[in-house]
């Protein structure tokens, strides 16, 4: 595979090609080093119809306040460009250019350090909902395709936040109630969807379907909050390659005068009882968040309609949805053993 491009930080690229829209990108991240490990995302595109115009987006991270990606190489066989874009500010390669063989592979590799993210919420404890939100607040107080206010979701909203009047006490109801109610569960269909109708009635699913939940009750509260996803690696230090699974996301809500709040319910779900406050309000640093946002429209925009979510490759032949695309994820750590 040929060789085409290699980003010192990924930083720089985006102030110099999108113009920065994501304001945390001039701060970088903050807080102690927690993980330290190089990614290979690998792409496929399989069955290729050789002769015929494709278009190929594969996701990459961005730097934010708790992560700094570096040291991007990019491969494959023919030359990609950066792209952001411009509602969540998530970023992507593309490619685009004729099938030149059945199969064409892609490789993105980078290095990413995640800084510790443990909000101090005592500090939190007496800020409530804001009346008239910033108007840079809107695009997490609307709702998605699948993510949006049901009757049910409505009433045990108003429900569990009735008598009280701070976002953290409301936001902690929220969480419990989730924990009581879902199972992580994937042994049925419609499971990772983020389908919010399908996590009331059936009461089970993956993390789509927590965090989907989670942001429908804050979005029927008036609480901005925002769906993220991305690639998840191993709870401890490992020596060499391996490759991970899926993916993982989680949910964060805005607390006003103070900034963002992270939550991890089915995680929390899967660890026993006694540990799930650690997952109101921190994060564990084994994950890379590759994008936000539901109904994503890409850079340059995609002919088929918006993604659910983003993070595996999407790919167009022809115009047209090409289902025929994987990836894999290789995982190296970079701080030793533990």
């Amino acid at each position: 595979m040929k060789l085409i491009g290699t980003l010192t930080t990924l930083l720089t690229s985006l102030i110099l090609i999108s113009g920065c829209a994501w304001t945390e990108l001039k701060v970088g991240p903050t807080g102690e080093v927690d993980r330290k490990f190089h990614v290979r995302y690998v792409t496929s595109m399989k069955d290729c119809p050789v002769g015929e115009p494709f278009q190929l987006w594969i996701p990459v991270p961005h730097n934010d306040l708790h992560q700094l990606v570096e040291g991007m190489k990019v491969s494959g066989p023919t030359e990609g460009h950066l792209k952001t874009e411009s509602r969540f500010g998530n970023t992507m390669y593309f490619f685009e250019g004729v099938c030149t063989s059945k199969q064409m592979d892609f490789t993105i590799e980078y290095d990413v350090t995640r800084h510790v993210y443990d909000v101090n919420l005592g500090s939190m404890a007496d800020a409530t909902i804001e009346e008239n939100p910033d108007a840079s607040m809107a695009k997490y107080l609307a709702p998605s395709s699948l993510c949006y206010i049901t009757p049910q979701v409505k009433a045990e909203a108003a429900e569990l936040a009735e008598g009280k009047s701070s976002v953290i006490e409301i936001t902690r109801a929220f969480y419990d109630h989730i924990l009581d109610k879902m199972a992580y569960d994937k042994n049925h269909q419609g499971w990772g969807r983020g389908d919010i109708a399908h996590a009331c009635d059936v009461g089970k699913g993956n993390c789509t379907d927590f965090h989907t939940y989670f942001n429908a009750l804050c979005l029927s509260s008036g609480i901005p909050s925002r769906f993220q996803i991305g690639m998840w690696g191993r709870y401890q230090t490992e020596l060499g390659e391996y490759q991970t699974g899926g993916y993982h996301c989680w949910a964060e809500f805005h607390v006003p005068g103070h900034g963002w709040v992270p939550v991890d319910i089915s995680e929390a779900d899967k660890d026993t009882p006694l540990n799930k406050d650690q997952y109101f309000g921190r994060q564990s640093g084994n994950r890379v968040t590759l994008s936000s946002g539901r109904d994503i429209v890409l850079m340059p925009q995609q002919s088929g309609t918006p993604l659910n979510y983003f993070v595996n490759p999407y790919a167009e032949i022809a115009g047209k949805a090409f289902q025929h695309v994987n990836k894999r994820c290789f995982w190296t750590d970079l701080s030793g053993s533990e």
